[in-house]
């Protein structure tokens, strides 16, 4: 068993620069649900089913104290009809519950809910990292302050085609070594990315 003294005793520094390369190394998950049919699916319908991304060098990155990498974690979206909220994305990118996401004004795009109406809080997408070299459950929760999926204009006989644009910042988080499920700040990062496009794959 390793002790609790080994862990405390760790370089913040050195550990943030183990934990950005498992940021990087990480890959989206891509099990998500799927929507029923003979539901009236309203305003959301033109959103839902699973969106695959298209862009070869995305304009997402991520910045932490440690370093960055350009990183879009969404590889995949799976956007589900929501209780709450007009859409649930469920690509399983972000731990449960997940993002919650209406339709706009223009009907033309979805935006993350704020407060989040499961949580009461600012929209939260916690992603699992896997463990660190202390064999520690890694987690970097970000913080969404903009989340837009915008539909481009249809064009004969293509898929549907949006534009993802996010904003937010993340904390990444490693548990403190006591085994009690404490959890400390191992770094702080950035996040971003404007207009990576995607492809609509499935439909309810």
């Amino acid at each position: 068993m390793k002790s609790i003294g080994a862990v405390v005793g760790m370089s913040r520094r050195s550990a943030a620069v183990g934990l950005l390369a498992l940021v990087v190394a990480v890959l989206p998950a891509a099990c998500g649900g799927s929507s029923g049919g003979g539901v009236d699916l309203g305003p959301a319908g033109k959103f839902l089913g699973k969106w695959e991304l298209d862009t070869l060098n995305s304009t997402f990155s991520i910045a932490c104290t440690a370093g960055g990498a350009s990183l879009n974690f969404w590889g995949e979206l799976d956007f589900d009809k929501g209780v709450l909220t007009d859409v649930s994305e469920t690509s399983g990118t972000c731990l449960p519950p997940g993002l919650a996401l209406d339709v706009d004004s223009s009907n033309s795009a979805l935006t993350a809910t704020n407060p989040d109406p499961y949580t009461g809080a600012t929209p939260l997408c916690s992603i699992s990292l896997g463990s660190d070299a202390m064999g520690f459950t890694v987690f970097l929760d970000l913080t969404i302050s903009n989340m837009k999926f915008t539909l481009l204009p249809a064009a004969k006989d293509q898929a549907p085609t949006g534009l993802l644009s996010v904003t937010a910042n993340g904390a990444i988080l490693q548990e403190d070594g006591s085994g009690t499920g404490n959890y400390v700040q191992a770094d702080s990062c950035t996040y971003s990315g404007t207009n990576d496009t995607y492809h609509r794959m499935t439909q309810p």
